[in-house]
Parts: C-alpha cells; structure tokens; sequence
C-alpha cells in the first residue's frame, strides 16, 4: 500500500517538477494542500484492499505538489543561512509522527475504519491554516518587505 502511495507520489512529482506554472507559488501551495486534503476522503469508502491501494495512490499524487511548492516557498522565504533549518521545520511540521500516533489511537479506541479520520481532520487542519497563511508567504518574515510574487 505504501508503495502505491510512493508511486502515485513519483509521478505526478516528475510532471509538476517539470511544469512552468505562472500561479503565484503561493497560490499553488494552498491549491496544492486543498486538493491533498479532498484525496482523503475517499478513504472513509474503501471496502476492499485494491481500492484502498488505488485511493492511496491518488493521494500519493497530491502529496508530490504540496511538498514541491512548500519547499520552494522556503528557498524563496528563508534567507540562505538557514535554509537548512527551514526545510527542516518543513519536514517536521509535516506530523507523519503525530499523525501516525493519533491513527493508531484512533484504531485502538474505535475500529480500523476510523483510523482515516485522522487524515481528514488533519487536511482540514492544513487548509485552515494555509489559507489564512496566503498574505504572509509573499512578505519577508525578517524585513517586513514585500516580496515579487513567487511564479
């Protein structure tokens, strides 16, 4: 399963690597988050193992552009000194641990089916807070100047 998730991932990260979008990098990141956090839903209708694997694979290929745009939002973002420290909040603030905690949780107290729920509370979550987040993705967080707008 995870392995389709991965697959799905590689793909659609080749072609939106190679595309030349002229969306603000901004405005692709919450598209991009908005359309991984719609991908979780189906999860709450599997009934069988080969649409469990076709529904991660889908949402393996709209994790590619959501990690694509947040990391060119931190080159952009951050200055060059601390870009290091910039991907990694990227990757810790991602919260696979936390969410992998909460499933199993959620698994335990509920029932297996359930454990999805936790992926769609957490999509929500990232909406929530990436759109209201859309201004301050353009101003420099060091200078408080504006920024030319990330194609």
């Amino acid at each position: 399963m995870l392995g389709g998730y991965a697959v799905g991932s590689l793909f659609v990260g080749l072609l939106f690597g190679a595309l030349k979008l002229s969306t603000q990098l901004s405005r692709q990141f919450a598209t991009a988050i908005a359309i991984a956090a719609a991908t979780t839903v189906p999860l709450l209708f599997v009934g069988n193992i080969p649409m469990l694997a076709f529904a991660l694979f889908v949402s393996g290929a709209a994790i590619s552009p959501t990690f694509i745009t947040a990391f060119g939002l931190v080159e952009r973002l951050v200055p060059a000194a601390k870009l290091t420290e910039g991907i990694t909040w990227v990757m810790t603030g991602i919260g696979m641990d936390i969410g992998s905690f909460a499933s199993g949780w959620v698994i335990d107290a509920f029932g297996p089916g359930q454990g999805f729920w936790v992926s769609i509370v957490a999509g929500g979550d990232a909406i929530l807070i990436a759109l209201p987040g859309q201004c301050s993705l353009t101003v420099s967080p060091l200078t408080g100047e504006q920024r030319p707008a990330l194609a």
